[in-house]
């Protein structure tokens, strides 16, 4: 058990619930760009550039000396955490285009299953049988919300659950690689490495298969890929990373399950693209499996 104090578990604890708040309004930027003709590939790179020019900026006036870190450590988090990064940005907007935001938001939360799962053998943080109860309200929960989205496009196929799978599974490696590498080399470092890492990555292998990466024409569409970049990159990747620097990843990953909560409710104020009774019931289930974490956390503290 983390030797970590009370309060800095809790706060870890809501620093991932205010990073997934963040990242459940991610489909509504996507959704409105790709709307502005600006394709899933290219968004999938030009997201993390901006957030990793507002990291580097900012930590670059504010803290450079917590930018400092040995060649070994700069390589670990660029090509690691890089690479898990840029997999879950082209899945996630892969996904987002071709199955809409209810149905990807929840294909992503496979991820909190193979958290608990792996974050024993790997990290030596094993569950307690509480939590593995609550993963499993929790992932009934986010199915209970795919069977109940209201938008399938017309297009649905394979293709769309399996970007969605992929961005599930992504998204626990960097969680576990997150938890493993910001104990070891800093907060600061693991975030701003790691996110400038897929920006290469992904620039790589966009230009070696696409050719060229197609750029937004507008004005507006730029601004929004910026405050795109500011708020679900930058702020809620720092946010993330610190929690997980401060409680088990098990704990922060069943925490950002409150993001289909959010991107649930926005779906159905801003694109109309809801939730029918049984996927309400499934966030209510996913709400409760958040909670349970929160309060069964502070127990296990003291």
């Amino acid at each position: 058990m983390s030797t970590a104090p009370a309060r800095g578990r809790s706060l870890g604890y809501l620093e991932a619930i205010a990073a997934a708040c963040l990242w459940g309004s991610s489909g509504i930027f996507s959704v409105h760009l790709f709307r502005a003709g600006v394709p899933p590939e290219s968004l999938a790179l030009l997201r993390p550039v901006f957030g990793a020019l507002i990291l580097l900026a900012v930590f670059g006036v504010l803290r450079p000396t917590a930018l400092r870190i040995s060649l070994r450590g700069l390589l670990v988090l660029a090509l690691g955490g890089g690479g898990a990064v840029a997999i879950f940005q082209v899945a996630y907007q892969l996904s987002m285009d071709a199955v809409g935001v209810p149905t990807t938001v929840a294909l992503l939360y496979l991820a909190p299953a193979v958290v608990v799962a792996a974050a024993g053998p790997l990290l030596g943080e094993w569950p307690t049988r509480r939590r593995v109860a609550l993963v499993l309200v929790t992932l009934a929960g986010v199915w209970l919300s795919v069977a109940g989205a209201d938008y399938v496009p017309p297009a649905f196929g394979s293709a769309g659950p399996a970007w969605g799978a992929l961005a599930g599974l992504s998204y626990a490696a960097y969680t576990l690689f997150g938890r493993f590498a910001s104990t070891r080399y800093g907060v600061v470092p693991t975030v701003v490495y790691s996110t400038s890492g897929a920006c290469l990555v992904l620039t790589a292998t966009l230009l070696s298969t696409e050719g060229a990466i197609e750029l937004p024409t507008t004005t507006a569409a730029w601004t929004l890929i910026a405050i795109y970049g500011a708020t679900t990159i930058a702020l809620a990747q720092f946010l993330f990373f610190d929690a997980l620097a401060r409680i088990e990843a098990s704990r922060a990953s069943l925490a950002t399950a409150i993001e289909p909560v959010m991107a649930a409710i926005l779906a159905t104020l801003l694109l109309g693209q809801g939730l029918r009774t049984v996927g309400w019931l499934g966030i209510a289930l996913v709400v409760a499996g958040v909670v349970g974490v929160g309060v069964t956390g502070r127990r296990e503290s003291r």
